[in-house]
């Protein structure tokens, strides 16, 4: 399939493909008129990487999982071990927020308490 095509099945803009394409996360053949040619396997690679930025791994990363399955270098016990620490790294960013929130509620509540001691209406 041609770049229009493979940009009207995945939803991903033909931009995106090419800079995918330039980090070795989807494979292109050029064809003798040098036009690029893409396999079904693209599709699954978009996929899952789409799937995968959703779940919070970088381009990178992604990339590193890419290598890996297509060398088959990675097995199940070792992507649910990846996973498992993609969640570490999410919980500990929630804790993050959460104290964040924190400090500025109190903030919130200290300033709406200091307005209405001034007579200031609150909005």
């Amino acid at each position: 399939m041609n770049i229009g095509e493979l940009e009207r099945r995945s939803g991903v803009g033909r931009h995106a493909l090419r800079y995918y394409e330039q980090l070795g996360l989807i494979v292109a053949h050029r064809q003798a008129n040098n036009y690029r040619r893409y396999s079904d396997q693209a599709v699954s690679d978009l996929a899952f990487i789409q799937s995968a930025q959703a779940g919070g791994f970088s381009l990178a990363e992604i990339g590193a999982i890419l290598a890996a399955k297509r060398g088959k270098t990675i097995d199940c016990a070792q992507g649910a071990a990846l996973v498992s620490r993609k969640m570490a790294e999410i919980e500990a960013k929630i804790a993050a927020l959460n104290a964040t929130y924190a400090i500025l509620e109190a903030e919130r509540i200290n300033l709406q308490a200091s307005a209405i001691a001034n007579g200031l209406l609150i909005s």
